[in-house]
């Protein structure tokens, strides 16, 4: 592969952002991999900044999807109890399949949250 800028000369390796090849000369470090220009090397480093931020917010999944499965199970409860003492017998109907469906949300929450956890184990 030759360089972008300087045909005749042999690429060392290609730029993290553009994948264009880059000689000795065009290189420039960017502390996470190689740049062609001052505005790839921005990219390079926004980049990164963003995939290390996501690895440390990444281990707050599982608790947020089991404090989920709480609400919905405590909000499913309370539509089931309006709807099994509700005085009209149209809405009793709604709010106990409304409760039920989050029951069932609730449910999927916590294997959610328990699958994420696993796989975090596993990084």
């Amino acid at each position: 592969m030759k360089c972008f800028k300087h045909p005749q000369n042999d690429a060392v390796g290609s730029c993290k952002h553009c994948f264009r090849g880059v000689c000795a000369q065009c290189a420039r470090d960017s502390g996470v991999g190689l740049a062609c220009s001052e505005h790839c090397e921005n990219e390079i480093k926004s980049v990164y900044a963003l995939v290390e931020k996501n690895k440390k917010l990444s281990s707050f999944v599982p608790k947020t999807h089991a404090r989920q499965a709480v609400f919905l199970a405590l909000m499913g409860s309370v539509f089931i109890g309006f709807g099994l003492y509700s005085e009209f017998r149209f809405m009793s109907a709604y709010l106990i399949v409304f409760g039920v469906v989050m029951l069932c949300g609730a449910s999927i929450s916590v294997l959610n949250s328990r699958r994420i956890a696993k796989m975090g184990a596993r990084n």
